[in-house]
Formats: C-alpha cells, sequence, structure tokens
C-alpha cells in the first residue's frame, strides 16, 4: 500500500475515531467503549480490526435482533448469536466465562452461529492481566481452516493458529468456543484436542509484542478510503456525547 493511499494515525487518534463510529452506530444501546477497544486491539496488534468493522457494516447497521443466553451447567455458557456479527457482545460474552473462572477457578461460553470471531482476541489480552489461562478455537467452514487463539503461560498476549483442516468441534461451523481457568492443564487439553504438538504458530505472542510497540511508536498506517467510511459514519453525531452535552437532555 503507498503513501499516497493511506494516512498514519496515533493510537489515540484511531481509539477517538473508532469510539465515534461505534457511538454513531449504536448510540447507547452498546458499551461503544469497550467494542471500540477491542477492534482498537486488532488493529493495533496486526489483525484488521478497521477492515472487520466495514466487512461487518451490513448487519451493524440492522436493527438488533434476539440472541439467546443459556448456562447447561454451572459456569459453561451457550450464547446463539442467530448468525450475527460478534462485535456487539463479545465482551459480555467473554466477561461471563472469567467471572465463571474468577469464582469457581473455570468457565467456558460456546458462542454460536456468528462472524467477526477474531474479535476474541481481546478476551485473552484481558484474561492475561487477570492471571489466567484462555485459548478460542473456531472453525470457518468457509476457509475449511480451523483457529486457536492460546493464551500460553506468563505471556500477555495469544499465540495463533491456523489449521489447514476441519475440526468439527461443539463451536460448530460458524461458532467459537472460549475457554479459560486458573488451572494450565484445563486450557491445554481444550486445545490439544485439535492442536499437535509440532503446529508452528501463524502469528506468535512475541509477534503482535513487536507490532503493538511499532504502532505505539510510529503510529498505524490507514487506509484513506477506509478512513473517509469510518469517518462518514462518525459525522452521523450531531454533537460528541459528553456529561455535558447530556445536561439536560429532554427536559
Amino acid at each position: 500500500m503507498s503513501d499516497t493511499e493511506t494516512l498514519n494515525l496515533s493510537l489515540n487518534e484511531l481509539r477517538a475515531l473508532l469510539r465515534r463510529t461505534y457511538e454513531a452506530l449504536y448510540h447507547h444501546g452498546y458499551d461503544f467503549l469497550v467494542m471500540a477497544r477491542s477492534c482498537l486491539w486488532l488493529e493495533v496488534h496486526g489483525l484488521d480490526g478497521i477492515g472487520l468493522i466495514l466487512r461487518s457494516l451490513p448487519d451493524l447497521e440492522t436493527p438488533c435482533r434476539e440472541i439467546m443466553l443459556t448456562e447447561p451447567s454451572l459456569g459453561q455458557f451457550i450464547l446463539e448469536g442467530h448468525g450475527r456479527c460478534l462485535i456487539p457482545f463479545v465482551n459480555v460474552s467473554a466477561d461471563l466465562a472469567i467471572a465463571a473462572a474468577q469464582d469457581t477457578g473455570f468457565g467456558q461460553i460456546d458462542i454460536l452461529n456468528v462472524f467477526g470471531r477474531l474479535n476474541i482476541f481481546a478476551a485473552l489480552k484481558k484474561s492475561a492481566r487477570l492471571n489466567l489461562h484462555a485459548a478460542s478455537i473456531w472453525y470457518d467452514a468457509g476457509e475449511q481452516r480451523t483457529h486457536v487463539l492460546w493464551l500460553q503461560p506468563s505471556k500477555a498476549l495469544p499465540d495463533y493458529y491456523i489449521l489447514n483442516e476441519i475440526h468439527e468441534g461443539p463451536w460448530g461451523e460458524s461458532g467459537l468456543r472460549f475457554v479459560c481457568s486458573e488451572v494450565e492443564k484445563t486450557v491445554t487439553n481444550n486445545v490439544r484436542a485439535v492442536l499437535a504438538d509440532n503446529i508452528v504458530p501463524f502469528k506468535t505472542a512475541k509477534d503482535f509484542t513487536d507490532v503493538y510497540e511499532h504502532a505505539l511508536e510510529n503510529g498505524i498506517a490507514v487506509n484513506r478510503k477506509a478512513y473517509a467510511k469510518l469517518n462518514k459514519i462518525a459525522d452521523r453525531l450531531l454533537v460528541p456525547s459528553t456529561d455535558a452535552s447530556r445536561q439536560g437532555a429532554g427536559e
């Protein structure tokens, strides 16, 4: 991508743009600050968070459809997404498993019939901050490839594996499983059910760290057309949403 096709944004500038974009899409129907952060983490770690947003716009701009949550057993959840993009509820979903792991030592959620599954990345980073072991596994039927994000012990970021083979796990063709635990072996057993010992990561935790540190120092190259599309959405906000702007609203 040439310099004329991109512009350089700092993390703070991109964070502000994503926040405004999500606020324009959802107003106060979702926690747009958390949603912006999850896509920001993808972008600054080299995983195309902006592209995911733009590819997901037809769903994100559609009136919300019902999703269904069940808890078949203590600390193990199933969320039926009914074909929706995972972005609006990925953080709340992962937090259910994380809270269960903190309370009982283990938490798991299978998020079914969704797309945009790479957004689960931020949940593994959060797990690391809470000293939990964690992993996420999903099979992409379109690609016929299996994806694994695995937070190894003592690492702040996961290793990312992509397998060119089918693993028909409980997550199904369009869902994912997120597990976290205080016990390393519990998560390892889930991962090793699909991941052989000799598999080399597509991206390592160090790769993600290097990209992030480069973004901190040099900013992020953003495609100008993508930047314009996000700004067009963000500009739907007539005024920034602040405590001052909301005072007296509805009087």
